[in-house]
């Protein structure tokens, strides 16, 4: 086992968070049968009191949570020196494959939702009628799940003893065997050109529904409101977006950064290229954001409380399009350097 300040600070986080992940989650589903916004009994009065201190113990464990995914990657990071073999992240989550793959696939996925749910326990409370608050205890549960599966591969991680040597990205990507696809082995314009073009039919989108929430106001509920299929429609898209732009930074954008041509590593990209990672957080928030959007407006409830929360809703597509607009401008400057 490899210890260091990193990973001290990570591991005291995590049981941290998942205690007071584990709490929230008895206590969530209990409020969330018993809940009943009109009873006027002195149950709901005490469930009220009751929720209001679960939700703020969350919020703390869900900020938590959100700071772990970076700091994950930083504990990973400091472990390069100490793995015979590794000299960037791949050959750190060698050391204990499939599993280290997985946690690192949930630190992308989990603070999507942790931030679905803040995002959604905020509008809430700017409504008197509170219209989402059975949603967002019902869905504590699931998360909570994932969060316990994701603590459990993280510790399993970091109590693996690392092997005397390991095998890193040349070998692996480079130098791929019959167990590596070509599509993640090989420098193809293709994943960057179809990232291209998802990524500019969703600012598109970004642009059509930002003026649509805006109007709203005043020629009524729009058609999207409530309208479940077009969560998942666009759910799948943004999801897929995110996907190509993986593949996209892999298979071409980091041998052309990298001045390497035959060298596919998104991870040794991230080391050395500073803005590469922030075009990558630039399109993680920016796409996040916007499937947060379609996540809350397509809610049953949504229609009903659209003139208190349409500023909100307008904030959130604005800051979703200056993300995407933004990494895009930044990624097309550093490829038009790089070409």
């Amino acid at each position: 086992m490899i210890i260091n300040n990193y990973i001290v600070t990570y591991l005291v986080c995590s049981v941290v968070s998942i205690f007071i992940g584990l709490v929230a989650a008895f206590n969530g589903f209990y409020v969330w049968k018993k809940w009943d916004i009109n009873s006027q009994a002195d149950e709901q009065y005490l469930l009220e009191k009751r929720v209001y201190l679960l939700i703020t113990i969350l919020s703390v464990g869900f900020f938590i949570r959100l700071l772990m995914a970076p700091l994950w990657f930083f504990s990973l990071h400091s472990m390069i020196i100490s793995i015979p073999g590794a000299m960037c992240l791949v050959g750190v989550h060698n050391v204990n494959a499939p599993l280290s793959y997985i946690a690192s696939a949930l630190k992308l996925l989990l603070p999507a939702l942790y931030g679905y749910w803040l995002i959604l326990n905020f509008l809430d409370r700017q409504a008197e009628s509170q219209p989402f608050m059975k949603q967002k205890l019902l869905f504590i549960a699931p998360l909570g799940i994932l969060i316990l599966l994701e603590t459990i591969l993280d510790i399993s991680f970091f109590f693996s003893n690392p092997p005397r040597q390991v095998s890193c990205c040349t070998s692996l990507f480079d130098v791929p065997t019959d167990n590596i696809p070509s599509v993640v082995s090989q420098s193809t314009w293709i994943w960057l050109i179809i990232f291209y073009i998802l990524i500019l039919f969703i600012l598109g989108e970004i642009l059509h529904f930002f003026i649509g929430q805006k109007r709203s106001l005043s020629s009524g509920n729009k058609w999207w409101f409530g309208n479940k299929t077009l969560m998942l429609f666009e759910t799948l898209v943004t999801t897929f977006a995110f996907i190509v732009f993986i593949l996209a930074l892999h298979t071409k954008i980091s041998p052309l950064f990298l001045g390497l041509p035959f060298h596919h590593c998104v991870f040794c990209l991230g080391q050395e290229v500073w803005d590469a990672l922030l075009f990558f957080a630039m399109i993680f928030i920016g796409l996040t954001l916007f499937i947060i959007y379609f996540w809350v407006v397509c809610s049953k409830n949504y229609r009903n409380v659209n003139l208190i929360l349409n500023k909100y809703m307008v904030k959130l597509l604005k800051w979703s399009g200056f993300m995407v607009a933004g990494e895009l401008a930044v990624l097309s400057l550093h490829l038009a350097l790089a070409l």
